[in-house]
């Protein structure tokens, strides 16, 4: 008899276990990024009888891996169709790296987002602020739907790999300073964002960044 696996389905930083979902398929799916033609490993999933979860634009766990589901979910009648599943799901891996800590340039206001990649090209003497030598960093964060911050990056902006804790002191002036002082030598490979792109996936974008 066939049986399923638990996956997790995520909405922004939460998870809810989604039960006896068969992963198998594998299929391989084009995903047009600005000039640059990907081509990502996908499975197609088989939600059990009952399930009313939105699956448009999500990111979901399995196999020790994110995934995140594309296109528009095919459903068949559940009386019409044998055995528990009645709905497939196409997802593709995604090429997770970590976190990001993005901060306004304006305000200072925080906002963190969870299983991003990144990749960093930057030279040494880049990294220790003068942000002045050649060398990106470069950040991909994708579409969720569900992420309750709906931020959008923007050019100016400062950016640091990792979720961390560090609050700016805006309240005069000179605590603003000093706040960023203290940041500056607590993270020196923090970076100043140069560029970004939105490239829609399904209804919302994902945030291409580059940043020095």
């Amino acid at each position: 008899m066939l049986k399923g696996i638990d996956i997790l389905l995520y909405s922004g930083s939460t998870a809810q276990t989604i039960s006896n979902v068969l992963a198998g398929q594998p299929t391989t799916n084009t995903a047009d990024r600005s000039e640059d033609t990907t081509v990502l490993q996908g499975l197609m999933l088989g939600i059990p009888k009952g399930d009313t979860n939105d699956w448009d634009s999500r990111i979901v766990e399995f196999f020790g891996q994110k995934w995140r589901t594309a296109g528009v979910p095919l459903q068949g009648i559940e009386e019409n169709i044998p055995l528990f599943w009645h709905k497939q799901v196409n997802v593709q891996k995604l090429d997770v790296t970590g976190d990001c800590t993005v901060y306004e340039s304006d305000t200072y206001t925080k906002h963190v987002f969870q299983n991003v990649y990144f990749f960093d090209e930057r030279t040494e003497s880049t990294k220790t602020g003068t942000h002045e030598t050649s060398g990106f960093l470069t950040v991909r964060i994708y579409a969720d739907k569900y992420r309750a911050d709906n931020y959008r990056p923007k050019q100016g902006d400062i950016i640091v790999i990792n979720a961390i804790d560090f609050i700016f002191d805006t309240s005069t002036q000179q605590a603003e300073s000093q706040s960023m002082a203290q940041f500056r030598q607590l993270y020196p490979e923090y970076a100043v964002i140069n560029e970004v792109k939105s490239v829609l996936y399904g209804s919302i974008p994902d945030y291409e960044i580059k940043a020095v």
